[in-house]
Protein backbone atom coordinates (compact mmCIF):
# COMPACT_ATOMS: atom_id res chain seq x y z
CA UNK A 1 0.00 0.00 0.00
CA UNK A 2 2.98 2.42 0.95
CA UNK A 3 6.18 2.25 -0.80
CA UNK A 4 8.09 2.90 2.32
CA UNK A 5 6.21 1.15 4.35
CA UNK A 6 9.40 -1.06 5.29
CA UNK A 7 11.51 1.41 5.84
CA UNK A 8 9.80 2.90 8.78
CA UNK A 9 12.18 2.13 11.76
CA UNK A 10 10.82 0.24 14.69
CA UNK A 11 9.08 1.69 16.92
CA UNK A 12 7.99 3.87 15.07
CA UNK A 13 6.85 0.76 12.85
CA UNK A 14 4.00 -0.26 15.05
CA UNK A 15 3.56 3.00 15.90
CA UNK A 16 2.10 3.77 12.18
CA UNK A 17 0.45 0.52 11.79
CA UNK A 18 -1.85 1.48 14.51
CA UNK A 19 -2.56 4.43 13.28
CA UNK A 20 -2.84 3.18 9.66
CA UNK A 21 -5.59 0.66 10.76
CA UNK A 22 -7.67 2.86 12.59
CA UNK A 23 -8.02 5.10 9.63
CA UNK A 24 -8.82 2.61 7.99
CA UNK A 25 -12.03 1.53 9.91
CA UNK A 26 -13.13 5.09 10.79
CA UNK A 27 -16.43 5.83 10.05
CA UNK A 28 -16.23 8.87 7.01
CA UNK A 29 -18.84 11.27 7.97
CA UNK A 30 -19.12 12.64 4.19
CA UNK A 31 -19.62 8.61 3.15
CA UNK A 32 -22.22 8.21 6.17
CA UNK A 33 -24.07 11.25 4.80
CA UNK A 34 -24.49 10.33 1.55
CA UNK A 35 -25.35 6.91 2.24
CA UNK A 36 -27.93 7.80 4.96
CA UNK A 37 -29.63 10.55 2.99
CA UNK A 38 -29.61 7.28 0.04
CA UNK A 39 -31.27 4.98 2.17
CA UNK A 40 -34.19 7.34 3.33
CA UNK A 41 -34.43 8.79 0.27
CA UNK A 42 -34.67 5.26 -1.54
CA UNK A 43 -36.99 4.18 1.18
CA UNK A 44 -39.34 7.00 0.96
CA UNK A 45 -39.52 6.77 -2.40
CA UNK A 46 -40.60 2.48 -2.71
CA UNK A 47 -42.73 2.24 0.59
CA UNK A 48 -45.88 4.16 -1.65
CA UNK A 49 -46.12 1.21 -3.87
CA UNK A 50 -44.80 -0.91 -2.05
CA UNK A 51 -47.96 -0.53 0.18
CA UNK A 52 -49.76 -0.16 -2.76
CA UNK A 53 -48.96 -3.42 -4.23
CA UNK A 54 -49.91 -5.26 -0.82
CA UNK A 55 -53.23 -4.32 -1.64
CA UNK A 56 -54.00 -4.26 -5.05
CA UNK A 57 -51.27 -6.50 -6.32
CA UNK A 58 -49.35 -8.97 -4.06
CA UNK A 59 -47.01 -10.32 -7.31
CA UNK A 60 -45.44 -7.15 -7.43
CA UNK A 61 -44.25 -6.81 -3.53
CA UNK A 62 -41.32 -8.95 -4.43
CA UNK A 63 -39.40 -7.04 -7.28
CA UNK A 64 -40.06 -3.83 -4.97
CA UNK A 65 -38.66 -5.69 -2.01
CA UNK A 66 -35.59 -7.03 -4.49
CA UNK A 67 -34.81 -3.78 -4.91
CA UNK A 68 -34.79 -1.80 -1.86
CA UNK A 69 -32.49 -4.73 -0.45
CA UNK A 70 -30.05 -4.34 -2.85
CA UNK A 71 -29.71 -0.87 -3.19
CA UNK A 72 -29.74 -1.40 0.83
CA UNK A 73 -26.63 -3.64 0.95
CA UNK A 74 -24.91 -1.08 -1.79
CA UNK A 75 -25.23 1.25 0.62
CA UNK A 76 -23.93 -0.17 3.44
CA UNK A 77 -20.93 -1.54 0.74
CA UNK A 78 -21.62 -5.01 1.47
CA UNK A 79 -20.56 -7.35 -1.16
CA UNK A 80 -22.24 -10.51 -1.04
CA UNK A 81 -20.35 -13.93 -2.26
CA UNK A 82 -22.70 -16.94 -2.60
CA UNK A 83 -21.74 -20.49 -2.05
CA UNK A 84 -24.93 -22.79 -2.76
CA UNK A 85 -28.40 -22.39 -4.18
CA UNK A 86 -31.74 -21.31 -2.84
CA UNK A 87 -34.69 -23.75 -2.42
CA UNK A 88 -37.95 -22.74 -4.34
CA UNK A 89 -39.60 -25.49 -4.73
CA UNK A 90 -42.53 -25.36 -2.70
CA UNK A 91 -42.43 -23.87 0.92
CA UNK A 92 -39.63 -23.77 2.89
CA UNK A 93 -38.31 -22.76 6.15
CA UNK A 94 -35.03 -21.18 5.65
CA UNK A 95 -32.73 -21.62 8.71
CA UNK A 96 -29.56 -19.52 9.76
CA UNK A 97 -27.25 -17.61 12.18
CA UNK A 98 -27.67 -13.93 13.26
CA UNK A 99 -25.21 -11.36 13.68
CA UNK A 100 -27.04 -8.88 12.76
CA UNK A 101 -29.24 -6.72 11.52
CA UNK A 102 -27.77 -6.46 8.19
CA UNK A 103 -28.64 -10.74 7.56
CA UNK A 104 -32.08 -9.38 6.81
CA UNK A 105 -30.60 -7.30 4.08
CA UNK A 106 -28.45 -10.02 2.87
CA UNK A 107 -31.22 -12.70 2.90
CA UNK A 108 -33.68 -10.35 1.96
CA UNK A 109 -32.10 -9.50 -1.38
CA UNK A 110 -31.32 -13.40 -2.10
CA UNK A 111 -34.54 -14.64 -0.70
CA UNK A 112 -38.39 -14.76 -1.62
CA UNK A 113 -39.49 -15.52 2.16
CA UNK A 114 -41.53 -13.82 5.05
CA UNK A 115 -38.99 -12.97 8.10
CA UNK A 116 -39.69 -14.29 11.60
CA UNK A 117 -38.73 -11.81 14.31
CA UNK A 118 -39.33 -11.07 17.73
CA UNK A 119 -42.04 -8.95 18.66
CA UNK A 120 -40.18 -6.26 19.94
CA UNK A 121 -38.93 -5.21 16.38
CA UNK A 122 -42.80 -4.28 15.65
CA UNK A 123 -42.16 -1.26 17.43
CA UNK A 124 -38.90 0.02 16.34
CA UNK A 125 -39.18 3.47 14.26
CA UNK A 126 -39.24 2.92 10.53
CA UNK A 127 -38.09 -0.41 10.52
CA UNK A 128 -41.33 -1.72 12.39
CA UNK A 129 -42.98 0.09 9.90
CA UNK A 130 -41.37 -1.74 7.18
CA UNK A 131 -41.22 -5.15 9.02
CA UNK A 132 -45.29 -5.02 8.69
CA UNK A 133 -45.54 -4.31 5.55
CA UNK A 134 -43.21 -6.85 4.44
CA UNK A 135 -45.96 -9.34 6.30
CA UNK A 136 -42.63 -10.13 9.29
CA UNK A 137 -44.28 -12.64 11.65
CA UNK A 138 -43.48 -11.49 14.78
CA UNK A 139 -43.19 -14.06 17.54
CA UNK A 140 -42.70 -14.35 21.74
CA UNK A 141 -39.89 -15.95 23.94
CA UNK A 142 -43.06 -16.67 26.35
CA UNK A 143 -43.22 -20.35 26.33
CA UNK A 144 -46.52 -19.85 27.29
CA UNK A 145 -47.21 -18.13 23.83
CA UNK A 146 -45.02 -20.28 21.85
CA UNK A 147 -47.74 -22.76 21.01
CA UNK A 148 -49.48 -19.83 18.98
CA UNK A 149 -46.84 -18.83 17.54
CA UNK A 150 -46.11 -22.04 15.84
CA UNK A 151 -49.71 -22.36 14.64
CA UNK A 152 -49.23 -19.43 12.98
CA UNK A 153 -46.01 -20.39 11.27
CA UNK A 154 -47.40 -24.16 10.29
CA UNK A 155 -50.45 -22.30 8.87
CA UNK A 156 -48.16 -20.15 6.46
CA UNK A 157 -46.02 -22.91 5.38
CA UNK A 158 -49.21 -24.96 5.09
CA UNK A 159 -50.09 -22.25 2.54
CA UNK A 160 -47.27 -22.22 0.58
CA UNK A 161 -45.51 -19.14 2.12
CA UNK A 162 -41.54 -19.82 2.93
CA UNK A 163 -40.49 -18.34 6.17
CA UNK A 164 -37.09 -17.12 7.19
CA UNK A 165 -36.08 -17.99 10.97
CA UNK A 166 -33.01 -17.02 13.18
CA UNK A 167 -33.33 -19.97 15.72
CA UNK A 168 -30.41 -18.87 18.13
CA UNK A 169 -33.47 -16.29 19.54
CA UNK A 170 -30.87 -12.92 19.62
CA UNK A 171 -27.85 -11.93 17.72
CA UNK A 172 -24.26 -12.83 18.00
CA UNK A 173 -20.71 -11.50 17.25
CA UNK A 174 -20.62 -13.67 14.05
CA UNK A 175 -17.89 -15.80 14.66
CA UNK A 176 -19.55 -18.93 16.22
CA UNK A 177 -23.40 -20.25 16.22
CA UNK A 178 -25.04 -20.11 19.46
CA UNK A 179 -27.85 -22.92 20.79
CA UNK A 180 -30.37 -23.16 18.56
CA UNK A 181 -33.99 -23.06 20.45
CA UNK A 182 -35.89 -25.98 19.15
CA UNK A 183 -39.04 -23.95 20.48
CA UNK A 184 -40.09 -22.63 17.10
CA UNK A 185 -39.30 -25.71 15.28
CA UNK A 186 -42.72 -27.04 16.03
CA UNK A 187 -43.61 -25.49 12.77
CA UNK A 188 -41.83 -28.38 10.75
CA UNK A 189 -42.21 -30.91 13.51
CA UNK A 190 -41.45 -34.67 12.11
CA UNK A 191 -44.62 -36.36 13.48
CA UNK A 192 -46.99 -33.68 12.01
CA UNK A 193 -45.21 -31.70 8.90
CA UNK A 194 -46.53 -32.44 5.18
CA UNK A 195 -43.54 -34.08 2.98
CA UNK A 196 -43.44 -31.18 0.64
CA UNK A 197 -42.18 -28.91 2.69
CA UNK A 198 -38.52 -28.58 3.60
CA UNK A 199 -35.91 -26.78 5.61
CA UNK A 200 -32.48 -25.04 4.30
CA UNK A 201 -29.70 -24.32 6.78
CA UNK A 202 -28.03 -20.95 5.46
CA UNK A 203 -24.58 -19.51 7.21
CA UNK A 204 -23.77 -16.20 6.80
CA UNK A 205 -20.12 -15.37 7.24
CA UNK A 206 -18.70 -10.97 7.80
CA UNK A 207 -15.29 -12.79 6.98
CA UNK A 208 -13.39 -9.60 5.02
CA UNK A 209 -12.96 -5.54 5.69
CA UNK A 210 -13.09 -3.78 2.18
CA UNK A 211 -8.85 -3.05 2.53
CA UNK A 212 -8.97 -7.51 3.16
CA UNK A 213 -8.07 -7.72 6.44
CA UNK A 214 -9.77 -10.56 8.39
CA UNK A 215 -12.95 -9.25 10.29
CA UNK A 216 -11.71 -10.82 13.48
CA UNK A 217 -11.09 -9.69 17.17
CA UNK A 218 -12.92 -5.99 17.33
CA UNK A 219 -13.40 -5.62 14.06
CA UNK A 220 -16.05 -8.07 14.32
CA UNK A 221 -18.01 -5.21 15.91
CA UNK A 222 -18.30 -3.03 12.61
CA UNK A 223 -20.66 -5.22 11.21
CA UNK A 224 -21.98 -7.84 14.14
CA UNK A 225 -24.55 -6.06 15.83
CA UNK A 226 -25.16 -7.82 19.33
CA UNK A 227 -25.00 -7.31 23.10
CA UNK A 228 -25.98 -3.66 24.16
CA UNK A 229 -24.65 -2.01 20.87
CA UNK A 230 -27.23 0.50 19.91
CA UNK A 231 -29.25 0.54 16.17
CA UNK A 232 -28.52 3.98 15.23
CA UNK A 233 -25.17 4.54 16.50
CA UNK A 234 -24.11 0.96 14.56
CA UNK A 235 -26.23 2.00 11.59
CA UNK A 236 -24.44 5.48 11.21
CA UNK A 237 -21.09 3.56 11.53
CA UNK A 238 -21.71 0.89 8.94
CA UNK A 239 -22.67 3.56 6.21
CA UNK A 240 -19.39 5.59 7.00
CA UNK A 241 -17.21 2.17 6.75
CA UNK A 242 -15.94 1.30 3.62
CA UNK A 243 -17.29 -1.81 3.43
CA UNK A 244 -17.47 -6.12 3.99
CA UNK A 245 -17.22 -9.18 2.34
CA UNK A 246 -20.26 -11.67 3.11
CA UNK A 247 -20.03 -15.13 2.51
CA UNK A 248 -23.06 -16.86 2.13
CA UNK A 249 -23.93 -20.72 1.73
CA UNK A 250 -27.06 -22.21 1.35
CA UNK A 251 -26.82 -25.84 2.49
CA UNK A 252 -29.22 -28.59 0.97
CA UNK A 253 -32.27 -28.76 2.09
CA UNK A 254 -33.73 -30.98 5.06
CA UNK A 255 -36.72 -33.03 5.29
CA UNK A 256 -38.10 -32.43 8.35
CA UNK A 257 -40.35 -35.83 8.62
CA UNK A 258 -37.43 -37.62 8.17
CA UNK A 259 -35.83 -36.97 12.14
CA UNK A 260 -37.16 -38.04 15.26
CA UNK A 261 -38.24 -35.01 16.75
CA UNK A 262 -38.13 -31.12 16.85
CA UNK A 263 -34.97 -31.16 18.61
CA UNK A 264 -32.88 -33.70 16.85
CA UNK A 265 -33.96 -31.28 13.37
CA UNK A 266 -32.88 -28.19 15.51
CA UNK A 267 -29.37 -30.01 16.81
CA UNK A 268 -29.12 -30.86 13.20
CA UNK A 269 -29.64 -27.56 11.23
CA UNK A 270 -26.94 -26.05 14.52
CA UNK A 271 -24.71 -28.37 13.59
CA UNK A 272 -24.97 -27.83 9.56
CA UNK A 273 -24.50 -23.86 10.26
CA UNK A 274 -21.82 -23.79 13.30
CA UNK A 275 -19.47 -26.30 10.48
CA UNK A 276 -20.13 -23.89 7.49
CA UNK A 277 -19.87 -21.03 9.14
CA UNK A 278 -16.63 -22.17 10.71
CA UNK A 279 -15.21 -23.20 7.54
CA UNK A 280 -16.19 -19.76 5.54
CA UNK A 281 -14.08 -18.18 7.82
CA UNK A 282 -11.33 -20.50 7.86
CA UNK A 283 -11.58 -19.72 4.18
CA UNK A 284 -11.81 -16.39 3.93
Amino acid sequence: MYENYREIPSPLQAIWNILDDYAATKPSVIRCIFRATGFLLLTLVLIGPYAVCGFAYPAGKRPVAAMWFKACLKFCGLKVRINGTVHTRGATLFVANHASYLDILVLGSLVDARFVAKRDVASWPLFGLLAKLANTIFVTRDRKRAVCDCAGLSDALQNDESLILFPEGTSSNGLGVLQFRSTLFACVDPRQVPSEIKMQPISIAYTRYADGRRLKGELTDLYAWYGDMTLADHLLSVFGLKGAVVDIHFMPPIQPAAFQNRKTLATAAESAVRSSLEKAHANA
